[in-house]
């Protein structure tokens, strides 16, 4: 869904309350956000989310009506069905080091389903480049990490060191790990202990298109 057409069918929710005529920023103040907040995310196509979700459940409308144009009675339990997580918008790099700064987040509605498949519950995203973990985990792919997951020796894991932010295999060693990569023709990284820091655990991968936000 694009962000001009989230706002046509929030105006057309809005004028069946008999709010009629809007202007972007009548529509920033019904969902909460600042206008100019709000023209910001409507110029880079970043649809909120959040704010729509809770502007949809005060209202008892169907995600799934709103979002994807079915039935509410085709999916009566569509509002357990969908979870907002962030995607960071920092690139992991599967080869030689990205941006170590993994703040920058945007949120994006996935299904349910997905996250059970991964047998996960509290998870978060990351775009990452490069081929070194292939055929695991291809080039311009969103891992799927989850923090809380318990670390084991050999793990993929997300690993942000003093060069970049990695995703490697990580082997244990006494002093430190050895970040290893699946594709032969990258060599292994050492990092001491003190010198790296374990984000998380990936648990899944998926390609970039089926999660885009712009789709």
């Amino acid at each position: 869904m694009q962000m001009q057409e989230a706002i046509k069918k929030l105006k057309d929710i809005l004028a069946s309350e008999g709010k009629c005529e809007l202007k972007t920023k009548d529509i920033a103040k019904e969902l909460g956000i600042h206008p100019d907040t709000f023209n910001s995310m409507k110029f880079r196509n970043s649809i909120p989310y959040a704010h729509i979700l809770n502007f949809l459940e005060k209202r008892n409308i169907s995600i799934n009506y709103f979002f994807y144009g079915s039935s509410p009675k085709d999916q009566l339990e569509c509002e357990y069905k969908y979870k907002i997580l962030k995607l960071y918008k920092t690139n992991a790099s599967l080869g030689g080091g990205g941006i170590n700064d993994i703040l920058d987040f945007e949120n994006i509605l996935i299904d349910q389903k997905i996250l059970d498949f991964f047998k996960t519950k509290d998870c978060e995203l990351i775009t990452c480049y490069g081929e070194s973990m292939e055929p695991i985990i291809k080039d311009r792919s969103i891992c799927v990490i989850d923090r809380n997951k318990t670390f084991k020796n050999k793990s993929i894991c997300v690993v942000n060191t003093k060069d970049g932010l990695f995703i490697k295999q990580v082997l244990k060693q006494d002093n430190g790990v050895i970040l290893h990569s699946l594709n032969p023709l990258y060599k292994d990284i050492f990092y001491k202990n003190g010198d790296f820091l374990l984000i998380g655990v990936v648990v899944g991968e998926l390609m970039a298109f089926l999660m885009s936000t712009n789709s």
